[in-house]
């Protein structure tokens, strides 16, 4: 029961925090709109790009408008959820190098949640828009594949949050890897929104590991068109797996960081 308090009162934290951050975005209201607008039309603008590949090529290695629709909208809701809720994540490796971490060891909260959670990124909620109303508009799913979708968008979610801890926290033992970061995060972002078949081989197995591609876009994809257990259970045992990774690497650079404090790296 405790473990139920204590799960049920670091969601209550997170929603605490989430609320207060777009509160603050939204006291620039015009801006905020604008913001989250034009992501949303970005992200329409892509797949407009897709339809009109498909309206001249109907089937590609046996994929559909309908399949790159729901790849766009279940690679853009999940990845708004990482920016908007843990939008903090992508900065981690310039506050554990900048020493900024300082100011979270002292909070009563876990240390990497709280950073995590301390910041959004204002057009990460036109991702969200865009991901749940393109699959709703386009697809006219019905009550349970919605509720389906909604948990692969966490699943998602926490996929990304975790690769973004990943690559920051090697900044604990490499120094300032924000730039590696950045690309490897646009190569996750890229490679998830492109029809996996087109990709054999290593580049494949690739999708699968390092850059866990497969398990952002096509897997759910998987999941949605055709529910199987088996498949929901690998994408999940991946999540926590790849999630218990990124957390196991933050402790122990941070175990590190709290001996040294990094000055060597800060000098």
């Amino acid at each position: 029961m405790s473990f139920v308090r204590k799960g049920i009162a670091t969601l209550r934290f997170i929603g605490v925090y989430a609320i207060a951050n777009l509160q603050a975005t939204m006291e620039y209201r015009v801006a905020f709109l604008v913001q989250v607008l034009s992501m949303f039309l970005s992200d329409c603008l892509w797949l407009f790009f897709w339809w009109s590949y498909f309206r001249q090529f109907p089937l590609v290695h046996g994929w559909q408008t309908s399949n790159i629709v729901i790849l766009w909208a279940v690679s853009a809701a999940g990845f708004g959820l990482c920016t908007g809720i843990f939008g903090n994540a992508r900065s981690l490796a310039t506050i554990i190098i900048n020493g900024s971490l300082d100011a979270y060891l002292g909070m009563p909260r876990y240390v990497l949640l709280h950073v995590c959670i301390a910041a959004t990124d204002p057009t990460s909620w036109g991702d969200v828009l865009f991901g749940f109303g393109a699959y709703i508009v386009f697809l006219h799913p019905d009550f349970w594949h919605i509720l389906l979708f909604c948990v692969l968008t966490l699943h998602v979610c926490l996929i990304f949050t975790a690769f973004l801890i990943i690559f920051c926290s090697l900044s604990f033992f490499l120094g300032n890897t924000e730039g590696l970061m950045t690309q490897m995060f646009g190569a996750l972002i890229s490679f998830s929104t492109y029809p996996m078949d087109i990709f054999n081989g290593a580049i494949r197995l690739l999708l699968f590991t390092i850059i866990p591609a497969g398990f952002v876009s096509f897997i759910p994809l998987q999941l949605l068109r055709q529910f199987a257990w088996p498949l929901m259970g690998a994408l999940t045992g991946f999540t926590l797996v790849f999630g218990a990774l990124a957390v196991g690497l933050f402790q122990w650079g941070l175990s590190r960081y709290e001996s040294g404090n990094l000055l060597g790296m800060q000098g």
